[in-house]
């Protein structure tokens, strides 16, 4: 798992290839292994692979346009039932959301993340194209393909941002 943290990218190109059923099951496991406030676990998962429905997606927000050509898109909502302390949601709901992009790298697939929350105008745009009821607040959404793109590691360490005990 060390090198899908070290490799994950985001990559918004994507090729024809299918992905396969057990690659999004393994995905989406992933998903929801992620720590949770009160062990809420307070996620649902949208699958889209329906074109339309992507091209839909692909207009909700300014940075969304690779979905259109993406082979899959999970959405990544809250279920409001299991909001079990105030705005904790959103830390678990990232948590997931990481977890998805860090499976992916680990299955060999591209996926860019694209952010839903807090934006209304965003959300309620994603509301709308999944027909989403009331319980559920859109979060993110999760472009996911394979790509011809070239993954290059990118040391983004900087010892300049760690402190001991106190900021020096």
């Amino acid at each position: 798992m060390l090198e899908a943290i070290k490799n994950r990218r985001s990559i918004r190109t994507y090729t024809d290839k299918e992905v396969e059923e057990e690659k999004i099951i393994e995905i989406l496991k992933s998903a929801m292994q992620a720590p949770s406030s009160k062990n809420s676990s307070p996620w649902e998962f949208i699958v889209v692979d329906d074109k339309e429905i992507l091209t839909k997606l692909s207009k909700t927000h300014h940075k969304s346009k690779q979905i259109k050509d993406a082979k899959l898109c999970i959405a990544v909502t809250g279920n409001k039932e299991r909001f079990f302390k105030p705005g904790k949601w959103i830390h678990d709901l990232g948590a997931c959301t990481q977890n998805i992009l860090l499976e992916c790298t680990n299955q060999g697939l591209a996926s860019c993340w694209i952010g839903v929350h807090p934006k209304r105008k965003v959300m309620d745009k994603v509301r709308e194209v999944l027909n989403l009821p009331e319980n559920l607040t859109p979060y993110s959404l999760v472009s996911i393909g394979y790509s011809d793109e070239e993954n290059e590691f990118v040391d983004k360490f900087d010892k300049n941002k760690i402190h001991r005990n106190r900021f020096e």
